[in-house]
């Protein structure tokens, strides 16, 4: 397994378990909670997301640094443009969505971690889609 996929693994994986307490937490709250609860939630998501993901992909990078240091290939770049697409694609379509549900007026707790919850939505499966593409060679 490369690095880039690696790392891929590891923002698939911390962001699913770290957002997914944070949604967890927003919907058993429910719209009753006050903002400050969940700014304070969303930083400390934020904070431990950063530092998951930063500890780990330095960790990978200590036991595989000749990977580490190698610049992106072709193949790699082709890899992350294919992601991003389809990433950008899931994007444009939950804010599309939201914007349609934004009409009918929920509370804007529900709107804002709506549209936190199409970014990162969109961020999974853009490292999914590389993750998917290295498994296949492409």
């Amino acid at each position: 397994m490369s690095f880039r996929e690696k790392s891929a693994w590891i923002s698939v994986l911390s962001m699913s378990a770290i957002y997914g307490y944070y949604f967890w937490s927003v919907i058993h709250a429910g719209p009753q909670a006050g903002r400050f609860r969940f700014g304070g939630l969303l930083l400390g998501t934020i904070i431990a997301l950063v530092a998951v993901q930063v500890v780990l992909t330095v960790a990978v990078a200590i036991f595989m640094p000749r990977e580490a240091k190698a610049p992106r290939d072709e193949r790699d770049k082709l890899i992350e443009l294919r992601a991003m697409r389809v990433a950008y694609a899931g994007l444009a379509t939950g804010v599309a969505l939201a914007c349609f549900f934004g009409a009918f007026n929920p509370p804007l707790v529900f709107n804002t971690n709506a549209l936190l919850f199409i970014l990162v939505t969109a961020e999974i499966m853009r490292s999914a889609c590389q993750i998917i593409q290295y498994r296949r060679g492409a």
